[in-house]
């Protein structure tokens, strides 16, 4: 039954108050966004990086602090090292959305790379740089984080049953997630969007890649089961 994976969906909470950050002086007319944080609200959030990321680079910042908003001795000073990264290089706020969009069509480390490089991070990090492709894609792309990967780790062998796309457990070696894991996370983006098909013909929802992934992360978070879905 699909009713844990509605629940799950239905309870999901990631609140971000972007006013919160501390270098919003830097970007007037930004950051003064409040994400209540269910499923509604961050689809609003979306909507909006898709609408404004060709033509303001400030839109990428909100996002990344949006990510790492629950991380708080790093997220102001990461967002910071970002945003001085695009001011210094003169970042183009079209090109990077392009090579977002090019990751979307090939999903692939060497494009990883190329948006890992105009974020200006230079450790072999992923689950930063991956949150621009599953809000320029929500359909076909999760986020991935540390909640995600436990849950895998803990549940693939159940979830895996009767699916043609599995997951694989991932390495999770390092604080954050690195390149060792991203054929892990390949896995992880097929597996949702088989997820996704199916929770669709079950219910009345049209559940995207990414409200598989946020289920998924309510469940990691609340301690909760879902119920394996053939």
């Amino acid at each position: 039954m699909p009713n844990s994976w509605l629940s799950a969906l239905e309870q999901y909470s990631y609140p971000v108050d972007l006013s919160d950050y501390t270098g919003k002086n830097r970007f007037p007319n930004y950051f003064y966004l409040n994400v209540f944080g269910d499923r509604r609200s961050t689809i609003e959030f979306e909507d909006y990086f898709r609408d404004n990321a060709k033509e303001n680079l400030a839109v990428f910042i909100e996002v990344i602090y949006w990510k790492l908003y629950s991380q708080s001795r790093i997220c102001n000073k990461t967002t910071d090292r970002i945003a001085d990264h695009f001011i210094n290089f003169e970042i183009d706020p079209n090109h990077l959305f392009s090579q977002v969009l090019e990751f979307t069509k090939a999903p692939s480390i060497n494009n990883l790379k190329k948006i890992r490089k105009s974020l200006g991070l230079a450790t072999n990090v992923i689950a930063v740089a991956l949150t621009l492709p599953a809000f320029a894609d929500p359909i076909n792309y999760p986020m991935v984080d540390n909640q995600v990967a436990r849950w895998v780790n803990n549940n693939f062998q159940t979830h895996n049953r009767e699916k043609n796309n599995k997951l694989t457990p991932f390495y999770m070696n390092y604080t954050s997630l690195r390149d060792n894991d991203f054929v892990n996370y390949l896995n992880w983006i097929s597996w949702c969007k088989e997820m996704s098909l199916l929770l669709k013909e079950k219910t009345k929802l049209e559940w995207r890649s990414r409200d598989v992934e946020m289920a998924v992360f309510t469940s990691q978070r609340g301690k909760k089961q879902l119920n394996v879905i053939v």
